[in-house]
């Protein structure tokens, strides 16, 4: 948040230096932690995160893949046939761990 609203940030500030950096972040951690005490486990959390940005990919990687061959908007920099196939081959990663991820997240438990 610090760095997308342009705040004073780091870890070699003082917290009077980066005030609002610190505050959000003291705020995150205190919400972090009430996770663990209403009996959310991290590990089950992460894991569950991780399967549901591989369900979204798919769908985010196909708006770029057509920006990036067009020649209004990149011109001569547009993509060739590598990075097109490259592009490809991704997505067709992302749909088979999409499709696989979330049935694998809840039969491993």
């Amino acid at each position: 948040m610090a760095q997308a609203f342009g705040w004073n940030w780091g870890e070699n500030l003082k917290p009077k230096d980066a005030a609002r950096f610190s505050l959000v972040y003291t705020v995150f951690v205190f919400l972090a932690s009430l996770l663990m005490v209403f009996g959310i486990d991290p590990l089950q959390l992460t894991l569950f995160s991780m399967a549901i940005t591989a369900v979204i990919l798919p769908p985010v990687i196909i708006p770029f893949l057509i920006l990036m061959n067009d020649e209004l908007y990149v011109g001569k920099y547009r993509n060739g046939w590598i990075s097109n196939g490259v592009v490809i081959f991704t997505m067709a990663l992302t749909f088979v761990l999409a499709i696989v991820a979330i049935p694998l997240e809840i039969i491993g438990g």
